[in-house]
C-alpha cells in the first residue's frame, strides 16, 4: 500500500530530532562524515541547549512514573499480565498525561491506605484488648473497667498494646504490671499500674501504647468489644475494597504508564550519562526517518550511541519516485507539506502533463520544445540541479505533447500532420489544413473547447473529493460534510441547470434515471443546507462567501477554457505559417526548383521555431496555475518546512596545462 502511494498521493520523509553519543576525540572526523554525506541538519548552539535540557526533563519525567507505578503496583494483591497491543504515538504526552492522572490516583490512595493503616491499628489494639478481659476474666470472673483503664489522683491503670521495647520501657517505670503477653515477635499487650509521677515521666509513650476502652458501663463484656471488632472490621473491608476496585480500574493504564517510562528511560538513559561524562560529546540535529540505519552505522563505526526522538511538527522532506523527482520544484513553489499531509508531487504531475500535452499536441512543436530546452536553458539558468529538473520537465512534457500530436494528427499543424493521419486514427479535435474550410474550423474549436470544460469539470470534482477525505482523515468533520455537499452540488448542477433552462449539460444523464423536478429539488435542498452551515461556521461573512464557494465552481471550470485557447492558437499560427509557406514555394520555384524547395523548408523552420518560442512558455505556466490554483488548493496547505542538512559536493577539479 505504501509504494502504491508513491504513485498517486506520496507521504513526505519526516526529520526526527536526533541525538549522537559519540566519543570526544572522534567528533571532528563524524562530523566530516555528516557534512560530506548531508546526513545532519545540526541545531543552532541555543535550540540544542534547549532540546538536552528536554531531555534531562523527559527523564524526570520517567522516573517519576516509575516510582509512581512500583508505589501503586505494590498495592495490587492480584499478580496479573497485561498486554499493551499499542503504544500512543505522541510518548511524551500520552506518559505526562497518565502521570498526572495516576498523581490524583495517587493521593486517594494514600488517604485510603492511610484510613487503612488507623483502622488495622485500632483493630490490633482491640483484639489485643479482648485478649487482655479474655485472659483476666478467666481470673477474676467479672472485669471491672477500673482495672485496666482508671486514671486517679494517685495511681492510673493502662492497658497497652505495641513494640515489646517500648511496653516494656513503661513496665519499667510502673509500681504493678497486672497482666503481659508477647504476641508475636515484636509487639506485646500489658496492663500496668503507675503512680502519678510516674505517668508524667512517661506519658507521651503511654499515649502512643494505649488501648483505649470505649464500653460505658462498669464492668467490662467480651460480647460489646466483639461488637466494636465487627464494626472496625466492616469498616477495614470497606476502605479495602475501595482501593481494591480504584487500582483494578486502572490497570491498563498503569501497566502503559510502565511501558512508556521504560521506553523513555531506556532511550535517554545513555544519553543522560553521557551528558554527565567528561569523556563524551553530544551531537544534536536532525536527520531523516529514511536514513537512519545510514547514520547509525557511521556512528556505531565511531563507537558511538544514537537517540532519535520524534518532534510534533518536524521539517520534512521529499522522497519521491525517481520519475516524479523533476515535478518536485512545482511542490516546493507551493510550500512544502507538513508530516500530516500528502505529497501531492506524483498527481501533480499526471495532470501537469496532461494540461500540457493539450495545450501544445503537436509533434514537430514537442521535438522542437526538447532539443530547444537543452540549449537554450543552460543560458538563463545557473543551478544545475534546477536546470537538470527544468530539461527533464520539457522532456516528459514534449513526450507528453507528441502523444497528444499523434492523437490530433499535427506535426507542424497539417504540414507533416497529414501523413500521420495515414498511420494513426485522430481521436482529439483538431484544425482542417490550412484553415480551408471554416465550417470544419468552428466545429473543431468548439469541441476542443468542450474537451477541456469537461475535464476541468471532472478535475475540479476529484480535487474537492481529496478535500473532503483529507478533512475525514485529520478529524474535521464540519469541513467534510461542506465539502460533501460542494460535490453534490458539482454533481447534480449540470442536471439541475439542464432542467431548469433546458440547456445540453446533463453529463452524468441523471435526467434520465430522475424527474427534472426531483434533481432540481434536492440541487435547492442541498445548496440551501450549504449556505446554512458556512453562514453558521464562517461568521460573520460565511453569509456571503458560500455564494462564492457554490459559483467557484463554475469560475474554477471554466478556467480550463485557456487550455483550448493556447492549444487552438499555436494551432492557428501554425497553420497560417503553412499556408504562407506553401504559398510561397511556388513563388519561388517560378525562379528554380531547388531555390523553392529549400528556401520554403527554411523559411518553414524559421517561423515555426519562432511560434515554438512563443508557443512553448503559456503551457508550462498556465499547466502550473492550473494544478497550484484549480487542483491542489482544494486538499493541500504546504504549511512544513524542509530540512536542511549541512552537505558539501566534493567536485572533481583539474588544475594544470590541458595540453
Amino acid at each position: 500500500m505504501r509504494l502504491l502511494s508513491k504513485f498517486f498521493l506520496n507521504r513526505p520523509d519526516i526529520a526526527l530530532k536526533t541525538y549522537i553519543i559519540v566519543p570526544k576525540d572522534r567528533v571532528e572526523d563524524l562530523t566530516e562524515d555528516f557534512v560530506r554525506r548531508g546526513l545532519l541538519e545540526p541545531l543552532p548552539p541555543q535550540e540544542a541547549g534547549k532540546a538536552l535540557e528536554t531531555i534531562r526533563k523527559r527523564i524526570e519525567l520517567a522516573e517519576r512514573a516509575l516510582t509512581l507505578f512500583k508505589r501503586l503496583s505494590s498495592l495490587v494483591r492480584k499478580s496479573i499480565e497485561i498486554e499493551i497491543k499499542e503504544l500512543p504515538w505522541d510518548t511524551d504526552k500520552a506518559l505526562e498525561k497518565l502521570i498526572n492522572e495516576f498523581e490524583e490516583i495517587s493521593e486517594i490512595v494514600e488517604r485510603l491506605v492511610e484510613d487503612a493503616e488507623r483502622v488495622k491499628s485500632e483493630l490490633e489494639k482491640l483484639k489485643a484488648l479482648r485478649f487482655v478481659i479474655s485472659e483476666l476474666s478467666k481470673n477474676i470472673g467479672l472485669l471491672d473497667k477500673s482495672l485496666i483503664n482508671y486514671e486517679g489522683e494517685y495511681l492510673i491503670s493502662k492497658t497497652l498494646y505495641g513494640n515489646v521495647r517500648e511496653v516494656e520501657e513503661v513496665m519499667s517505670k510502673s509500681l504493678k504490671v497486672l497482666f503481659y503477653r508477647v504476641l508475636g515477635e515484636e509487639k506485646a499487650v500489658a496492663v500496668v499500674v503507675l503512680d502519678k509521677r510516674a505517668y508524667e515521666n512517661v506519658e507521651p509513650l503511654v499515649k502512643k501504647l494505649e488501648v483505649p476502652v470505649t464500653d460505658t458501663s462498669n464492668f467490662i463484656e467480651l460480647s460489646n468489644v466483639d461488637k466494636s471488632i465487627r464494626e472496625i472490621e466492616t469498616r477495614l473491608t470497606s476502605i479495602e475494597s475501595r482501593l481494591e476496585d480504584l487500582l483494578e480500574s486502572r490497570l491498563y493504564e498503569l501497566a502503559l504508564l510502565k511501558v512508556l517510562a521504560e521506553t523513555v528511560h531506556c532511550e535517554l538513559g545513555v544519553l543522560d550519562k553521557a551528558l554527565s561524562s567528561k569523556y563524551m560529546a553530544v551531537i544534536v540535529g536532525r536527520s531523516l526517518r529514511s536514513r537512519r540505519n545510514e547514520l547509525k552505522k557511521l556512528v556505531r563505526a565511531a563507537s558511538g550511541y544514537v537517540v532519535f526522538e520524534e518532534e510534533i511538527n518536524p521539517p520534512v522532506e521529499l522522497n519521491n519516485l525517481k520519475p516524479f523527482k523533476p515535478f518536485e520544484i512545482f511542490t516546493e513553489i507551493m510550500g512544502y507539506p507538513s508530516p500530516q499531509e500528502w505529497d501531492p508531487t506524483p498527481l501533480i504531475t499526471y495532470f501537469y502533463l496532461i494540461f500540457f500535452a493539450l495545450m501544445f499536441p503537436d509533434i514537430g512543436y514537442s521535438i522542437g520544445l526538447i532539443i530547444g530546452a537543452r540549449l537554450v536553458l543552460p543560458y538563463f539558468i545557473e543551478s544545475k540541479e534546477t536546470l537538470k529538473k527544468l530539461i527533464n520537465i520539457a522532456t516528459y512534457t514534449g513526450i507528453a505533447g507528441c502523444v497528444t500530436g499523434l492523437l490530433t494528427n499535427s506535426f507542424f499543424g497539417s504540414l507533416l500532420g497529414s501523413y500521420v493521419g495515414l498511420v494513426v486514427p485522430k481521436l482529439l479535435p483538431s484544425l482542417p489544413a490550412r484553415l480551408a474550410d471554416p465550417e470544419a474550423t468552428g466545429s473543431a474549436i468548439i469541441s476542443y473547447i468542450a474537451l477541456t470544460l469537461l475535464l476541468g469539470y471532472y478535475v475540479i470534482i476529484i480535487a474537492h473529493i481529496l478535500g473532503a477525505i483529507k478533512k475525514a482523515i485529520i478529524g474535521d468533520k464540519p469541513g467534510f460534510i461542506l465539502e460533501v455537499l460542494i460535490i453534490l452540488i458539482a454533481i447534480l448542477g449540470p442536471s439541475a441547470i439542464h432542467a431548469a433552462f433546458n440547456l445540453n449539460t446533463d453529463i452524468w444523464g441523471l435526467l434520465k434515471l430522475v424527474d427534472r423536478g426531483i434533481i432540481l429539488y434536492i440541487t435547492i435542498v442541498i445548496m440551501m443546507l450549504y449556505a446554512t452551515l458556512k453562514s453558521l461556521l464562517d461568521k460573520p461573512f460565511g453569509v456571503m462567501l458560500w455564494l462564492f464557494d457554490v459559483l467557484g465552481i463554475l469560475a474554477d471550470v471554466l478556467s480550463f477554457v485557456r487550455i483550448a485557447g493556447l492549444a487552438l492558437g499555436s494551432a492557428i499560427l501554425a497553420e497560417l505559417i503553412n499556408n504562407l509557406v506553401l504559398n510561397l514555394i511556388p513563388t519561388l520555384s517560378s525562379m528554380s526548383f531547388i531555390l523553392g524547395l529549400l528556401g520554403g523548408i527554411a523559411i518553414s523552420l524559421l517561423l515555426h521555431i519562432v511560434n515554438i518560442g512563443l508557443s512553448s512558455l503559456s503551457p508550462f505556466v498556465h499547466s502550473l496555475r492550473l494544478v497550484m490554483y484549480e487542483l491542489s488548493s482544494k486538499f493541500y496547505e504546504g504549511s512544513g518546512r524542509k530540512i536542511s542538512p549541512l552537505f558539501i559536493s566534493l567536485l572533481k577539479v583539474k588544475i594544470g596545462s590541458t595540453t
